[in-house]
């Protein structure tokens, strides 16, 4: 400690003396925790790649796209983190897809909270516990651009 600080804490009372060693000690430990808090790089939860959630139902005839991913951190605990965003394409009507969906979700423990239907895609919004799925449906160009094609995205996630 330099000469200055000491002569400081020299001129301090008593009272003040403990309040700053209270200050410093509480500082050191809220260092010292956040510190112990953090996750090494080896204990970190991996990303999933293609995962398709037991609560999610995929229509007959549409594939899963590679670029689909979980992170699935504490999914079974009370208070669910986990993010999902499943990506599948097909070949069917936007309607009839998000028809499908207003049926199933409720079998798989959703609730519908929502719907937005705008020239060429569909937005359904469900929920479950503290959590939401987001479906969306939409007609686009395949990858040659000859032929247009369904693609379709379920994002869950923690309800705010």
């Amino acid at each position: 400690m330099t000469q200055f600080a000491n002569s400081l804490i020299q001129r301090l009372r008593p009272s003040a003396k403990v309040s700053l060693m209270l200050v410093v000690a509480v500082t050191l430990s809220g260092f010292i925790s956040g510190c112990a808090g953090l996750v090494p790089p080896e204990d970190s939860i991996p990303v999933v790649d293609q995962h398709q959630p037991d609560d999610i139902p995929a229509p007959f005839g549409f594939e899963l796209d590679p670029n689909s991913w979980s992170y699935l951190k504490f999914q079974n605990a009370p208070l669910p983190m986990r993010s999902v965003e499943v990506i599948y394409w097909g070949d069917r009507p936007i309607t009839e897809i998000a028809s499908w969906y207003k049926e199933q979700m409720p079998f798989h423990g959703w609730e519908f909270v929502s719907d937005s239907i705008d020239a060429g895609e569909t937005q359904l919004r469900y929920s479950k516990r503290d959590e939401y799925a987001e479906v969306l449906v939409r007609r686009m160009p395949d990858q040659d651009g000859k032929h247009y094609v369904t693609r379709l995205i379920v994002r869950i996630g923690v309800d705010s």
